[in-house]
């Protein structure tokens, strides 16, 4: 821990090792890596160009990713592979990063919340619960473009499964670090309401009426509706028309989905923390602070402390609405059907109150031991020293602070969809994105499927 390195350092009259743990949390701040803005930099600009293959070359490249974010680089590549069309690849990918997101909550449930005395970004990444969600959505769509219906059938279950154990996970993993944690804060994670994907009832839904269990797909299409109806939070925009797989209508359908814009991505707040007696207030310039009161037995009044935390933002958007024209001069604007990015925001509510907790504990504990140090060396005779060792014992604590700013980077942001009556058993679909001015930024023409045993259902996207 930083505090024993600094108990260390004040012992030995080490002082260049205290300098060297402040420097090497510099250098890793500057270390090209994939958070680098000049990775960043180089990215968007190869995605505005759509080549894929230049950033699959950026994410490829050895050393951009650290051991501990194995996962990142999981999502990242296998995203970025379903996005190009190399479906088997994608899914592979895919299936280590859910593996590891398995390992890596075992490891936290066998060995405790490590991240109560570390701090989360020195932790392996083990991924957002969103990430975790809708890895199962794109691997059933690599399946369904394979022709493996069975298989992506598993990979829409498994999303339902997910979610209905997502609030109980955090409520679980509170109880954990009352139970195993030195820290004087009682934890309590968030409440949820993602309990329905709509994405994921729509892609069930065809794979059912494919499969002629239109009583299955009917039950989907209900579900789709109660997704919208019980969370509203997370769908606050009309549902789409879709037709009831019951109607006749439904039989001569291509479906379309489009993923367009790039999901949301962690940046950082300041948290400061004033103390009275027994008692520990927050508060942040800037952001409005659900926590502002925590009661830490002991504490003495006049401490400062501060912090940093993450929050998700969202990406500018690209893509403002999308056009499917058939090739007798039929258009159909699409509709939304999911917004991705709201759900990531709302799923990383339900931990926030975790991450703010576990912060103010680690911080606290660690500043008040260095604060046990500066005491100790109230009585010795090098006041350069001692004053360097000061400056070197807030900054070794606030550095250790900083904020866990991994996300994966090529999630989308919304899935619209359309419903497409085709005269023939084979045709050409237009597809044109729009920006929020009105201007057409992109456009692509998709033969659909004549296989029958297969759903008409094209797939397209734009960041």
């Amino acid at each position: 821990m930083i505090v024993s390195s600094l108990a260390f350092a004040l012992r030995m009259r080490k002082l260049p090792l205290l300098a060297v743990l402040v420097l090497g949390f510099l250098l890793s701040a500057c270390t090209a890596n994939i958070n680098s803005p000049h990775t960043i930099r180089k990215m968007d600009k190869a995605l505005d160009k759509r080549d894929l293959g230049k950033v699959i070359d950026i994410v490829e490249k050895p050393g951009l990713y650290k051991k501990k974010e194995r996962l990142l680089y999981y999502l990242d590549a296998g995203i970025l592979r379903h996005l190009n069309g190399e479906w088997q690849e994608s899914n592979e990918l895919l299936h280590r990063a859910e593996d590891e997101i398995e390992r890596l909550h075992t490891k936290s449930i066998l060995h405790g919340a490590a991240s109560a005395v570390l701090g989360d970004s020195s932790l392996e990444y083990s991924g957002e619960d969103y990430e975790d969600i809708y890895i199962n959505v794109f691997k059933a769509l690599n399946f369904l473009a394979m022709g493996e219906i069975d298989n992506a059938f598993v990979e829409i279950r498994r999303v339902n499964d997910k979610l209905y154990f997502l609030e109980e996970k955090y409520a679980r993993m509170a109880k954990e670090m009352n139970e195993e944690s030195d820290a004087r804060i009682s934890f309590k994670a968030g409440s949820g309401r993602f309990h329905s994907s709509a994405l994921a009832s729509y892609l069930s839904m065809i794979l059912y009426e494919n499969s002629g269990e239109f009583d299955d797909a009917r039950i989907d299409w209900d579900n789709l509706g109660f997704a919208f109806r019980s969370q509203p939070e997370l769908y606050p925009f009309a549902m789409p028309d879709i037709i009831h797989p019951h109607s006749e209508e439904a039989k001569g359908l291509t479906r379309v989905i489009c993923f367009v814009n790039r999901g949301p991505y962690k940046d950082a707040y300041e948290m400061h923390i004033h103390s009275s007696p027994n008692n520990l207030m927050l508060a942040s310039s800037g952001r409005e602070v659900a926590i502002q009161n925590i009661r830490w037995e002991g504490i003495a009044e006049g401490y400062y402390f501060k912090f940093a935390l993450p929050y998700l933002e969202d990406r500018p958007k690209s893509v403002a609405r999308i056009v499917a024209k058939t090739q007798d001069g039929r258009r159909f604007e699409l509709q939304k059907l999911e917004d991705l990015g709201r759900v990531a925001r709302r799923s990383f509510e339900i931990k926030e109150p975790l991450i703010i907790l576990k912060s103010v504990s680690r911080t606290v504990i660690k500043a008040l031991a260095a604060e046990k140090i500066k005491k100790e060396l109230a009585n010795q005779q090098n006041d350069l020293v001692s004053s360097l060792i000061y400056l070197l014992a807030d900054a070794a604590v606030f550095l250790s602070e900083n904020a866990d700013l991994r996300i994966s980077h090529f999630f989308p942001a919304e899935a619209y969809i359309a419903e497409i009556p085709l005269l023939g058993d084979k045709e050409t679909i237009t597809l044109q994105y729009y920006s929020q001015n009105g201007r057409m930024i992109y456009s692509e023409n998709i033969e659909t499927r004549d296989d029958r045993s297969l759903p008409r259902l094209i797939y397209s996207w734009y960041y």
